[in-house]
């Protein structure tokens, strides 16, 4: 059989441990909601997934020409959705009409299709240049 004795050899060890369980139980408990509700009433609501919602915001993006491809983060600070767009470009984008074309629509997607009012800051980085695509 084998001793539990050897398993932990000093307090500080069970410390630790506990410790990190204790970080385990709070991370999963800290973490925001898998979905977002859209609407609710007597007869029920209306959610969306964190994961539906970035991918509603990275088909927006990439519908721009000059944009190759784009990750979209949405998260909540406060009661306020804050949003970061992630693009990787083409060399021949504009990115001064790109970022107000997409601010504009960022916010109209927000407003008229989800029904969402408490809407922060959206922040668009360029993480990337693409090769201008080959007209074959």
């Amino acid at each position: 059989m084998f001793p539990f004795d050897a398993l932990f050899v000093s307090p500080l060890q069970i410390g630790i441990i506990w410790g990190l369980l204790a970080l385990l139980v709070i991370l999963i408990v800290i973490r925001g909601p898998q979905t977002l509700v859209l609407s609710k009433d007597g007869k029920g609501k209306l959610e969306i997934s964190r994961h539906a919602l970035h991918r509603v915001l990275e088909a927006c993006c990439e519908q721009v020409r000059g944009i190759a491809s784009a990750r979209a983060y949405v998260f909540r600070k406060g009661k306020l959705l804050n949003t970061e767009i992630r693009l990787k470009i083409r060399p021949n984008a504009k990115l001064d009409a790109i970022q107000g074309y997409l601010t504009q629509e960022i916010t109209e997607i927000y407003h008229q299709n989800l029904g969402l009012k408490d809407i922060g800051s959206i922040e668009i980085k360029i993480v990337g240049v693409e090769p201008t695509e080959s007209a074959f």
